[in-house]
């Protein structure tokens, strides 16, 4: 038998090969060559060199971990561990170097080192950080075995290896997230999902009766920023009252974009049941001349450095209810850009 520095050096893939385990090779290699190269570097007298490294690092780790992604797709698409709960992770944790900071926060507990949990946390992560990064190591070995071979079919390892380390940092992941921040509950994700279909039934109700267009929507006009919350909030007191703003609940089972303001919006609700068709009509005409004039008195602040000028609101001949409901939509700070989040 070929000892494993000859057989490495006969069978290694040609750089050229965009098969994906071709590609595994040389990223695994990288990662491999940054390592030692920070191992025999003294910190001490090279810091510069140091950061340089380390940024080397985690370039090539997030390679790396993407490949292995698709090759977990190409392998064991129909074994993958769900991941359907990263909707209840906040909107910035949503992004593409998720994995990377989750490999990189094992090797951190690992090491003891806890940066963004307290040490209890940590100490509760560390082991399954452990069994994180050691099923890594065995991902990189059985892959680096099937890269030298004939690239067949996936081997029975190589399946195993995968399955397990998909599981795990899926596992890994959910803990040390739910570690870092309030992860939301499925009562929150339903009560989220329930205001997005308000506000689509809000936009498509404006678009029918003639209060927005299309082209307004596709051009991203500012004022939709104030004109559809405050119109949502019409829609879901009024025509919708069995959605997310059903004030026959409590405010604790209403959605925390609304609850703080459950007082305001009943006496909101009050006021739009005493309006006739035609009032209610009139007022929404109100709003949006309105947020028109929000949206252009924000731009005129913003170009002034903020100095505080507001222009005034347009006022028409409305009755006296439809004023008053229009002027407390006003005080609802959601009513602007907070309900878009």
């Amino acid at each position: 038998m070929l000892p494993a520095a000859v057989r490495r050096w006969l069978h290694r893939p040609k750089r050229s090969d965009p098969r994906l385990l071709s590609q595994f090779f040389y990223a695994d290699e990288r990662v491999t060559r940054v390592v030692t190269e920070i191992n025999c570097l003294d910190v001490e007298t090279d810091p510069q060199q140091y950061l340089v490294l380390l940024n080397q690092l985690r370039l090539s780790q997030a390679e790396l971990l993407t490949i292995i992604e698709q090759i977990m797709d190409e392998c064991i698409p129909k074994e993958r561990h769900g991941r359907d709960y990263v909707i209840k992770f906040p909107e910035d944790l949503l992004v593409d170097s998720l994995r990377n900071h989750m490999l990189f926060a094992a090797e951190c507990l690992m090491a003891r080192t806890y940066i963004d949990v307290d040490e209890a946390d940590g100490v509760r992560l560390r082991p399954l950080a452990k069994d994180l990064l050691c099923s890594l190591e065995l991902v990189r070995t059985v892959l680096r075995e099937q890269s030298l071979s004939q690239h067949g079919p996936y081997s029975e390892p190589v399946r195993r290896a995968l399955i397990r380390f998909d599981t795990l940092f899926a596992e890994f992941e959910l803990s040390y997230v739910s570690s870092l921040v309030s992860v939301k509950s499925p009562e929150e994700i339903y009560r989220q999902q329930e205001i997005v279909v308000l506000f689509c039934e809000t936009v498509a109700r404006a678009l029918k009766l003639g209060y927005l267009t299309q082209e307004m929507i596709d051009g991203y006009e500012p004022q939709l920023m104030f004109t559809i919350p405050r119109l949502a909030i019409i829609s879901g007191l009024l025509i919708y009252p069995d959605g997310p703003l059903n004030l026959e609940r409590k405010p604790e089972e209403i959605s925390r974009v609304f609850s703080p303001f459950y007082v305001l919006l009943r006496k909101i609700r009050d006021l739009l049941h005493v309006l006739s068709k035609e009032e209610l009509y009139m007022l929404e005409k109100r709003v949006l001349n309105e947020s028109a004039t929000d949206s252009q008195a924000s731009s005129e602040v913003d170009s002034a450095d903020l100095r505080g000028s507001a222009a005034p609101h347009v006022c028409l001949s409305v009755p006296r209810y439809s004023t008053k409901v229009s002027s407390t939509l006003t005080h609802i700070p959601g009513t602007c850009c907070c309900f878009t989040h």
